[in-house]
């Protein structure tokens, strides 16, 4: 990969997708904190928190950055609204500020797709799509901390009454000392290997999770970095993420969209002699027919 241009979008890309997050603490009790807060914000152990607490409203922002010292970054800001009720159906829409985005509904045993400006599909819902992306759409908060996790202090900030329930909040700091780049990390590879050679510079954060069901209820982490890829000069970029839940165990119930139904036509395949034509037919029938022999005037006997 060479030049701003094509390794800035690659590390832009890769720090949109959600990972794993596992890292190292040397404080007593903050690996047991550490992975508490990284199971909390795996989108696929969000979705079924949702589920649990009789569904609830996300929302969140994220803006990712990425650039050269000195040149204008990439950045992408990406707002999604996640409803989810107590049947376990879904809608969310998400936009971006590239002019991008989609709404997707589940109901029941129907998927309802519609990519921004475009019509909403109907079809069956057919696993593993439509957790895939109603993981896709919680992943914000994963895709940060999958970051910033191995450099990262997390330390108990006290706990707080959300809807009468329990919930214990975190903060995060850069980590005294030297980052233990890759350190006891996540293992990352192909298009994510830069994470691995990752410094992070600044670090802010708290997050807050239900004691109860373990639901992120609120997540704010701000950072700045630099990233290396191949013998490229550094990039610098920096992320910041926002999120809530709201109604939570109140939220309206899902109903179907207004869809037009998937329409698989039937896709219709030349005939072998079509395809073949002049190729695997004997040679009799690849080559013109030849005009009939004309009569010998050989005398007859």
């Amino acid at each position: 990969m060479k030049g701003n241009n094509v390794v800035a979008p690659v590390l832009l890309a890769a720090l949109i997708g959600a990972g794993a997050c596992h890292g190292r603490r040397a404080e007593p009790g903050a690996a047991r904190r550490a992975a508490a807060l990284a199971e909390a914000v795996q989108p696929s152990f969000l979705a079924r928190a949702l589920r649990q607490v009789g569904g609830a409203h996300f929302h969140g922002v994220s803006r990712f950055a990425v650039g050269r010292s000195g040149a204008p970054p990439l950045s992408v800001t990406t707002t999604t609204d996640v409803w989810v009720d107590r049947a376990g159906n879904y809608r969310f829409r998400e936009e971006n500020d590239r002019d991008g985005g989609r709404e997707v509904v589940l109901y029941g045993r129907e998927l309802s797709v519609a990519l921004r400006y475009g019509k909403m599909i109907r079809r069956v819902a057919e696993e593993p799509e439509p957790s895939r992306l109603l993981a896709e759409a919680l992943g914000g908060p994963a895709a940060a901390l999958d970051l910033v996790t191995s450099q990262a202090r997390i330390a108990p900030a006290g706990t707080e009454s959300v809807g009468g329930a329990n919930a214990s909040a975190f903060s995060l700091a850069l980590a005294d000392g030297a980052p233990q780049v890759g350190a006891s990390g996540p293992a990352f590879s192909g298009l994510r290997a830069w994470r691995g050679a990752a410094t992070i510079k600044t670090l802010t954060g708290r997050m807050v999770i239900d004691d109860a069901s373990g639901a992120l209820i609120k997540a704010d982490l701000t950072a700045t970095f630099t990233a290396k890829a191949d013998a490229d000069p550094a990039e610098e970029g920096s992320l910041d993420v926002h999120t809530v839940l709201s109604d939570i165990a109140s939220t309206p119930p899902v109903l179907p969209p207004a869809a037009e139904e998937l329409v698989l036509r039937q896709r219709t395949l030349p005939e072998m002699h079509e395809l073949l034509r002049g190729i695997a037919e004997p040679r009799s029938a690849a080559e013109p027919h030849r005009r009939a022999a004309a009569p010998s005037h050989e005398a007859r006997p």
